[in-house]
Formats: structure tokens, C-alpha cells, sequence
């Protein structure tokens, strides 16, 4: 902002006025700043952009200028800042001839009206390919305000009209990465470095080694070109390293130290294929002897650290990947020159330690602008200012309404208002800007023989209407080019007699959760139990519900281990009972605990610690209050068959009662045994134990037990006896006998449907099912009928 400030103030002849800035915090903040970079300046002898039409026009004015005879020419300039104007009056006044041209060409110009702006366009697009298809020699500009914010868009919409057709090759000296044919538009406008993919990739490399880095830039240079997938082989087993081992790791904050990382890679099931990510990433840890000269705790030269930079990036093969094709070349030679730039600033002596030079560094690729080389398009997308001194075929220019154009223009909150006023400086008089806005608008109406103007008419922000510079122009109103609809290709049928596959003989993996899967959707269950598709895990601050979840039912575990009955439960004294619980919790919490590297982690894993102990504290009081109990079982495995299915079961826990053994599922979210009433139950997983228990015939009862903070402790089901749940619901059958023979029929169909039948997509409740299903992108359904609901705290079943 300071700079900005000062550049207005010098292009508008201010600079005298620098003592006048006594007026608020903000501009006496400036005024003390512009006189120490004044001073600074001065005593290196440096000249700022902004002061140099001043020293050019001095230097005319002593005659020390030498300028040759040839004529200046002003090419559609609208204006010129006061600076700029005093230097052109200098030359003319020093004899050299200048002159002022305007292109304008006899035009016709329309205005058309889309309803939003993705129809505003796609109009624009459709148009420019009729007139590529009319006369592939056209020339043709897409003006666009406020381009910068809307480039992504406009790239999007426009490669798929005007590319689709074109289709995708492969290079044959890297069939691993497919091209399109090059897209009959560019961008005149730039972007930050920083922003593409290769200097990206760059910057978080050069990052990791000083600091942790987030797994999703982790992840994001796992699937990078320009780091690890540098072939098929090596990409897939990076991608599935990321899926399923990176994602998943026991971390407690989403992120990892390079360190860390090069230790997860060496454990990794995948280690063996992992081998050039491994080298990659050793590599950027413990560079060559050339790089590894310099302390990355030490302090030394810009140029140093550029140098130390581009060493580390070369041993990891950055460098090479950078010469794949021609934008990734550019964008390495541009590279070149930030670390060029950054090496410059030595000019002071001054050393720095390699995060201040990577701090230096990453704002100085913020703000160069990276353009590639022109490829001489026929479609030029550019900003309002850029069509000056050049005529096209056909222009468009995109949202010419009442909220985009004019773009406002804005002064300096660090100038003081009235010194911004005196000096004409943009922002600060409407109506001179309004005229300047005015003759912009008049000249690119007569840059091209074809001129369309338009606006969107309706926005989230309200009905547009269109701008005021238009009226002005007089402009024909044009219906929006129409899209050609696309032309349905003729139905081929083809009978599918195959059958699915059967079964692998043996345990089929899931245990319950594929009836679960089964009964919300048949064909979410075969996509995720027998094609095994699977979505990425992410990774949250902290504990997500499912660790909480785990601990819980572990802390449970090892608690009944030692206490085994309600008895003994009452025996102990509260004391004894916090050591035994406090014992358990950290035994559940271990494998968390020695994750933690830093002072957040240990205060928030003290945090976990206190929850879990206050939690519980409340549950095993509820305990107290059951009929007597005695823990016969918890988490044992056991193999048993329902239907066709053979599958591996586990109960989280099993009590004897006076009334017959007793089963409980931990939840640590809601859960009710309604969820287990329906033909297709939505928590088959206990009534799937109970029918299937050697307990069957004698079984007494089974509960959700809900371990949730507040009043809602409870033990949640059905039972034949107060003595095993003094409060329980009431079933559909008049004896659990009866209401078990149920579920085994009810289970037993759904078994069956897994094995035999058509996996069709037949959602339980839609879209209500859909919501959450991982498998959308395969399925069939109108998925534009589903949204996402807000994330909330998942029932976890271990």
C-alpha cells in the first residue's frame, strides 16, 4: 500500500506536497515512511519507476537528454497521468515532433442480454466459433472487466466450446502425459507465478524442508508431475500411498515434517514400490555436497540461499520434470529469474537465514506475473485497457452492466482526501472519471467492424440493467446466439446375460456393514464390498469422531478386563476407580500420545484426557445403576453364516444378567432400536449377533449403550426381563424369540440379495441415503437432487 501511495503521488506531481500529510494516523504513517524511503533511496542513489519522468523532464529541460530525430506517436491513449504529460510537453518543447492517434474503424454495434452470467459466456464462446468456422483468419477480442477474478471461469467454459471436438493425444516421447491440441484463445493478462503448477510444487518443496507441511499440499505433490508422478507406475503407487496410508496415518494435526514423511514412506505397505519417492524425498532432506555446504540454521547471502534453492529442487528431479513441454519450460526460465531477483537484494551486505530468503522469495513470485509466449491466437481474451493501438474483425465485450462497468476506480486510504482531489488522482472526482470511463467505452466501440456488447441480467446480487456508458452508443439489440443442441447418438441395446461373479469362497470381508450397505442401497454395497471403491479419507485438526470413537470402546475394553462385574465395580472406592480409569485411558491413548511432537499437541491430548475422563466418570455411575452385571466378553471375534454369506462378527460386548446374557454395542453418537425395525434395517449389526449367537435360544436382551456427553447415558433396546434392562422398548413380536426369527429372515434376504442379485442403484431413502454415499460418482441417479448436509459428530461403531 505504501508503495502504491507513492507512485500515485509521483505520476500525479505530488511529492511537494508530502509535508501536508499531517492529517490522520494512517497518512502521517506514510509521511514518515516516504521520507526514510526518500532518505534510503537517496543514499544509494536509486531512482523509483514512478520518479523518473520527472528526472527525464529536468534532464530535457538542461538540454543533457540527446533524443534521436524520428517522430513520437501517442496511440490511442485516453489519458496520461500529470507526470507522464509534463514529460511529453518536455519533448515536444525540445523540438522533437509528437503526435496523438486514435484507431477507430466503422463499426456496428449490438447489445445482447443473457439471463445469467455462465449463459453470458457461453454466448460469448458460441459466437466466437461461428465466426472461426465463418473465416478461420478472423481476429477476434473477448473484453472482460475485471478479468483476473473470472479467468478461471472463462477458460473452463471456453475450452469446452471451442474444443470439443479436438481430441486428446498422447506425446511419444511422454505417453504418460496426454494433451489437447492447443485452444484458439489465450489470455493476455498473466497470473502470479506462484500460482502455477510448477512453481507451486516449487515453493512447497523448498518449503518442507524448513517446516511441516499440510497434507493436502502433501498430497498435491504426490499427484504432481513435477515432483513424484513422473511415470504410470510411479503415479499409481504414489496415489495409492496417499489414499490409503497417507490419509490415514495417526496424526493429530494434518500435517508432517519431512522427517516424519520419509519415515512413513520406509513403513509403507507399499515401500517397495515406493522406492523413487523415497530417493526423491531424501534428496530434498540430505542434499548433494554442493547444496548441503550451507546450514539451513545459518545465516548467509540471498545469492547463497537462491543458490542453495536451486540445488535442492534439481536433486529432486524438479528440474527435470520442468523441461516436459513448453509452458513448463517458460515457467522454469521465469523461476530463473525470481531466484535472479532474489539474489540482488545482497546489494546491502545484509545476510539472512533460508526461511527469510523463502519468505523473500515466495513474495517476489507473488508478484510477478507470469505470461507465456503469445501463440497468435485468433481469440484474444483481454482487460478493457489492452485493445489500444490494435483493430480486430470482432469484439465482444463481456459484462457491460450497471454493477461491473465502469470498474469503480480507487485512490489511497494513505494519501489524505483533499490532497488526492487537488492532484486529480482516479477515485477522487466521479465526474472525471466517469468522462475518462465514457471515452474508453466510445473507443472500443470502434475498435473492430463487429461489436457486441453484454450484460447479464440477473445475479445473486440482484437485477442488472445496463451500464450508462452504453446509452451513448446507440446500440441495436441482438438476440443471444443460440447453442446448438446436441445430437442424441441412436440407442445401441445390449443384452447383459452375464451373471455377476460369484463369491470368493470363505469369509466375506465387512462383516455386517454389507448388509448395512446392502439394505441402504444395493448398489453402494457391491461398489464398495466387491469392487472396492473407496473415497479418500481427510484428515481434521486434532481427534475426528472416529478416533474419539475408538478410544472410548478401547478405554471400555481394558476397563472390564480388570473390573470384570458390577460387584467388583462397587467395591471399588472412588479413588481406586479414577486410578483404574486414568490406567485405561492411557493405555487407549497411547499409540495417539506418541505421535504428539510439540507443546499444542500434549495440552490438547491433556484436553482429550479430561473429556474422556469426565465422560466416562458419568457412565460408570450409570453402570451402578443396571441390575447386576457380570462382563463375560468384549470384542471377540467370531466366524458364523447367514444365508450365503460366511462373515467375521465381533461384539463389543456381552454381559450375563439375571435374566439372560445381554448384548451392547458402544455408540458414541445416536442411535435408537427403530433403526433395526424395517426390511431393510439402517443398524443391522446387533440383531445380526443376536440371531447368530450361540446365546440365541437363551438370549436375554441387546441395547445400544450410549456413551454421550450430558443426560444422555442410557442403555437403548429390547428385552424380555426387567432384570436385564429395567427400561426398554417395546417390540414388534410379543417374545425376543419371536423378534430374532424375524431378523434372521429379514437378514437372510439381504444376504442373499448381496450374492445373487442385481446390484441396481435403489437408494432406501431418497435423496436422504445418497447424501453421504461415497459412491455417486458411479451410480446413476439425478445426483443434482442431493446436497451435502452439515458435518456432524459420526456414530462409531469399532
Amino acid at each position: 500500500m505504501a508503495a502504491a501511495a507513492w507512485n500515485l503521488l509521483h505520476l500525479h506531481n505530488g511529492r511537494s506536497r508530502l509535508r501536508e500529510f499531517n492529517v490522520s494516523t494512517d497518512t502521517r504513517a506514510f509521511q514518515r515512511w516516504a521520507e526514510a524511503f526518500d532518505r534510503t533511496c537517496g543514499r544509494y542513489a536509486c531512482l523509483t519507476a514512478a520518479q523518473l519522468p520527472a528526472a527525464l523532464t529536468e534532464a530535457l529541460a538542461a538540454g543533457n537528454l540527446p533524443i534521436p530525430g524520428a517522430g513520437l506517436s501517442l496511440v490511442d491513449f485516453d489519458s496520461l497521468p500529470p507526470a507522464h504529460a509534463g514529460l511529453v510537453d518536455s519533448i515536444r518543447r525540445a523540438g522533437y515532433p509528437t503526435d496523438s492517434l486514435h484507431t477507430a474503424v466503422p463499426a456496428t454495434a449490438s447489445l445482447v442480454t443473457t439471463h445469467d452470467d455462465t449463459t453470458e459466456l457461453r454466448a460469448a464462446a458460441l459466437w466466437a466459433r461461428d465466426l472461426l468456422d465463418r473465416n478461420s483468419a478472423a481476429s477476434i477480442a473477448i473484453v472482460v472487466p475485471n478479468l483476473a477474478d473470472r479467468r478461471a471461469q472463462i477458460d473452463r467454459i471456453f475450452s469446452e466450446i471451442l474444443t470439443r471436438d479436438v481430441v486428446i493425444l498422447a506425446k511419444p516421447e511422454s505417453p504418460y502425459l496426454p494433451f489437447r491440441t492447443p485452444p484458439p484463445f489465450e489470455f493476455s493478462l498473466g497470473q502470479p507465478l506462484a500460482e502455477t503448477a510448477p512453481v507451486a510444487a516449487a515453493l512447497d518443496l523448498l518449503r518442507w524442508t524448513l517446516e511441516p507441511l499440510q497434507l493436502e499440499s502433501i498430497s498435491t505433490l504426490l499427484l504432481s508431475p513435477f515432483f513424484a508422478a513422473t511415470d504410470p507406475d510411479q503415479a499409481l503407487a504414489a496415489a495409492e500411498f496417499d489414499a490409503f496410508e497417507l490419509r490415514r496415518a495417526n496424526l493429530l494435526r494434518p500435517e508432517l515434517s519431512l522427517e516424519a514423511m520419509i519415515s512413513l514412506v520406509r513403513r509403507a505397505k507399499r515401500a517397495p514400490s515406493l522406492a523413487p519417492l523415497l530417493h526423491r524425498l531424501k534428496s530434498l532432506g540430505a542434499p548433494s555436497q554442493s547444496a548441503s555446504s550451507i546450514e539451513v540454521g545459518s545465516q548467509n547471502s540471498h545469492a547463497a540461499w537462491a543458490d542453495h534453492f536451486r540445488n535442492l529442487l534439481e536433486a529432486t528431479g524438479w528440474t527435470a520434470a520442468t523441461n516436459r513441454d513448453s509452458l513448463s519450460f517458460q515457467t522454469h526460465r521465469r523461476w530463473e529469474s525470481a531466484l535472479d531477483e532474489l539474489s540482488t537484494l545482497d546489494f546491502s551486505g545484509t545476510t539472512v537465514t533460508a526461511t527469510e530468503a523463502l519468505r523473500t522469495l515466495t513474495r517476489i513470485t507473488r508478484q510477478a506475473v507470469f505470461a507465456p509466449e503469445s501463440r497468435q491466437t485468433p481469440i484474444q481474451i483481454l482487460g478493457p485497457l489492452e485493445p489500444g493501438g490494435t483493430t480486430f474483425d470482432a469484439l465482444w465485450f463481456l459484462s457491460a452492466d450497471d454493477r461491473n462497468w465502469p470498474t469503480p476506480a480507487a485512490g489511497s486510504p494513505l494519501i489524505p482526501w483533499h490532497i488526492q482531489r487537488d492532484l486529480g488522482i482516479p477515485g477522487s472526482d466521479p465526474t472525471r472519471d466517469s468522462a475518462l470511463a465514457q471515452s474508453l467505452t466510445d473507443r472500443l466501440a470502434h475498435t473492430a467492424s463487429e461489436v457486441i456488447f453484454s450484460y447479464a441480467s440477473h445475479a445473486e446480487d440482484g437485477e442488472r440493467r445496463p451500464s450508462p456508458l452504453l446509452r451513448a452508443l446507440g446500440l441495436i439489440d441482438q438476440d443471444s446466439p443460440a447453442e446448438t443442441p446436441h445430437q442424441p447418438l441412436p440407442l445401441e441395446l445390449h443384452e447383459d446375460t452375464e451373471p455377476i461373479p460369484q463369491l470368493a469362497p470363505g469369509t466375506t470381508p465387512g462383516g455386517a456393514r454389507i448388509l448395512e450397505l446392502q439394505a441402504a442401497c444395493a448398489f453402494r454395497a457391491f461398489a464398495e464390498v466387491r469392487l472396492h471403491s473407496t473415497e479418500p479419507d481427510t484428515r481434521e485438526l486434532g481427534l475426528d469422531a472416529r478416533d474419539r470413537g475408538i478410544h472410548v470402546h478401547k478405554i471400555m475394553q481394558t476397563f472390564w478386563e480388570q473390573v470384570q462385574s458390577q460387584q467388583s465395580l462397587r467395591a471399588l472406592s472412588t479413588p481406586e476407580r479414577e486410578a483404574v480409569l486414568d490406567e485405561c485411558i492411557e493405555i487407549a491413548i497411547a499409540r495417539t500420545a506418541s505421535a504428539a511432537r510439540t507443546p499444542w499437541e500434549d495440552a490438547y491430548l491433556d484436553v482429550q484426557r479430561r473429556r474422556l475422563r469426565a465422560l466416562l466418570h458419568s457412565w460408570l455411575n450409570f453402570e451402578l445403576t443396571r441390575p447386576p452385571f457380570v462382563v463375560r466378553q468384549q470384542e471377540e471375534k467370531r466366524i458364523a453364516t447367514i444365508g450365503p454369506l460366511t462373515l467375521e462378527l465381533r461384539a463389543d460386548r456381552i454381559d450375563d444378567t439375571q435374566g439372560g446374557p445381554l448384548i451392547l454395542d458402544y455408540k458414541t453418537g445416536s442411535a435408537t432400536p427403530s433403526q433395526w425395525l424395517t426390511e431393510r434395517p439402517d443398524a443391522p449389526q446387533l440383531p445380526l449377533y443376536a440371531v447368530l449367537s450361540d446365546d440365541a435360544e437363551k438370549l436375554g436382551g441387546l441395547a445400544f449403550a450410549l456413551l454421550r456427553a450430558g443426560d444422555d447415558l442410557a442403555l437403548k433396546g429390547f428385552a424380555d426381563s426387567p432384570a436385564v434392562l429395567d427400561k426398554h422398548a417395546r417390540m414388534p413380536w410379543a417374545t425376543l424369540p419371536e423378534q430374532l426369527e424375524d431378523w434372521h429372515r429379514i437378514l437372510e434376504a439381504l444376504a442373499e440379495a448381496f450374492a445373487h442379485n442385481d446390484p441396481i442403484a435403489d437408494p432406501k431413502r431418497y435423496p436422504q441415503t445418497c447424501q453421504r454415499c461415497s459412491q455417486r460418482m458411479l451410480c446413476r441417479l439425478d445426483l443434482t437432487t442431493v446436497t451435502t448436509p452439515e458435518d456432524e459428530e459420526e456414530t462409531v461403531h469399532a
